[in-house]
């Protein structure tokens, strides 16, 4: 009776003043009116359910006849999946208009991490686009401003001034070069640089920048369905990573033409997502394994949007303590410079010893490279250097241990480059640099021991760099005596 007095009527009226086959407006972008409407009537609904769980909940089923309990329990079902639902409705609604332009012209920089190149985040960042919002209709920012800024990204100039003991983690390119803007796993730290980079080309700021990669692509086309490239090729959810990381520099051998295939496929698929029909349901669960693969990654400067960001673990930062969770990483940045991680593969594995105090994250690395691979491009360009076969992939392994842990143990103790060995920290944990070469056909296994800090710990939540491909992740039984189980498990 609860529901259906107060939480019917207004839920009917959203869905009647709702096609959710024409929430795409012409041009690319959604339609935000009917969600304008429902957001007065969300705190009623919400309430409603909440009430009708009060009443429900308390009842022992197991006294009930088959017949009853089972009804029952097909309503708390409902009101279970519903009421925490609404309760995120009711929270980030006004916070998600304001993030499509609800209340004015929002301006994004949207890159696209190529796994091919591998950096920490997921990959190098070259192909981007500069995009607005409003009122949920999408725009380009016009070439001249967009090509100054590319152009800015790779002459060399620092807009912003690292720790000593972070920067002497990576390469100096890192914050004077945007394509390794994402050496850093802290995101936050990634944002700020294209920020600094948009600042010093038009005295604005982006509001926001999202972090995506060909794999998300391929996600949301298996919803929205396949499209046709401008160059004839169609691109479909299963040959997109391919087509996009591999097969483009194959069939344009030099970096100029395949970057440019890159970022004009990149483009097309995006403007093919906002302006075509799917189901939105389907589209949030493509976006949601992208989530929890670690492909997807938001910056806000509106705190209201970052605490979205944040709340659903999308904000990609290193931790300052370890209260609501024990992050430990392993990440992967390219020393190759070609694009051959397109055919690596790797898994992670965590162990513990509950009486030491210890936690050991293991990650295998399988260099997959096949015989028909001949683009210049593609290959290691630095390898020669090294007298190494350029079909050896040379990576930087980044340890990253939870703030207030030590690093105890490494493997490999030292790198395969002696002037390469790398140790500092980043936003208060402790991290080193090992760099490891992979051969054709060849495994390698990399891992690190640290000792973690005294006192309570939060969840542990094992981050990688991801691959072109899935990575599957591994905690050992032994490791629940030291960290609790996550909210979601």
């Amino acid at each position: 009776d609860v529901l259906v007095d107060r939480a019917l009527p207004p839920g009917l009226q959203f869905m009647a003043a709702t096609d959710f086959d024409k929430l795409a407006v012409e041009g690319g972008g959604i339609d935000l009116e009917p969600f304008r409407q429902v957001q007065s009537s969300i705190p009623e609904i919400a309430a409603a359910f909440a009430d009708a769980q009060a009443i429900v909940a308390p009842i022992d089923t197991s006294t009930l006849l088959p017949e009853v309990s089972d009804s029952i329990s097909d309503i708390l079902q409902v009101i279970d999946v519903a009421t925490p639902a609404l309760g995120v409705a009711e929270k980030y609604l006004p916070t998600l208009l304001d993030i499509a332009g609800s209340g004015g012209t929002k301006t994004y920089l949207l890159i696209f991490q190529n796994n091919a190149e591998i950096r920490a985040t997921g990959g190098n960042p070259a192909a981007s686009m500069i995009v607005t919002l409003t009122d949920g209709k999408l725009g380009y920012v016009d070439q001249a401003s967009s090509q100054t800024f590319y152009d800015l990204g790779t002459a060399g100039n620092a807009y912003v001034a690292l720790p000593a003991e972070t920067s002497g983690l990576y390469l100096p390119t890192l914050n004077r070069n945007s394509q390794d803007f994402t050496f850093t796993p802290d995101f936050p730290t990634t944002a700020q640089l294209f920020q600094a980079l948009w600042s010093h080309t038009t005295g604005a700021t982006f509001d926001g920048v999202i972090s995506i990669d060909p794999v998300v692509l391929s996600h949301m086309l298996a919803v929205a369905g396949p499209l046709t490239l401008s160059s004839g090729e169609q691109l479909t959810a299963d040959n997109a990573v391919k087509v996009l990381l591999s097969d483009a520099y194959e069939r344009y051998p030099t970096g100029g033409e395949s970057d440019e295939f890159f970022e004009d496929a990149a483009m097309e698929v995006f403007t093919h997502l906002t302006q075509s029909q799917w189901d939105p349901l389907q589209m949030l669960a493509a976006l949601q394994q992208s989530a929890d693969e670690q492909r997807i990654y938001l910056a806000f400067t509106d705190p209201a949007a970052q605490a979205l960001a944040v709340e659903f673990g999308l904000d990609g930062a290193l931790p300052a303590d370890n209260a609501t969770q024990t992050q430990v990483g392993i990440y992967l940045n390219d020393s190759s410079v070609g694009k051959l991680e397109y055919h690596l593969g790797t898994t992670v594995a965590a162990t513990c010893d509950p009486a030491a105090r210890t936690i050991t994250t293991t990650m295998t690395l399988h260099n997959g490279i096949t015989d028909d691979i001949a683009s210049g491009y593609t290959l290691g360009g630095r390898n020669g250097r090294f007298g190494l076969d350029r079909t050896t992939m040379m990576l930087d392994v980044l340890f990253f241990a939870p703030p207030g842990a030590q690093i105890t143990q490494t493997v490999p103790g030292r790198g395969e480059v002696a002037r390469w060995e790398r140790s500092g920290a980043e936003k208060g944990s402790a991290a080193v640099s090992k760099t490891v070469f992979v051969d054709k056909g060849e495994t390698e296994t990399v891992s690190f021991t640290v000792a973690l800090p005294a006192g309570d710990l939060g969840p542990l939540h094992l981050r990688y760099s991801p691959t072109a491909s899935a990575t599957p992740v591994t905690i050992d039984a032994s490791c629940s005596a030291l960290f609790p189980a996550a909210p979601d498990q």
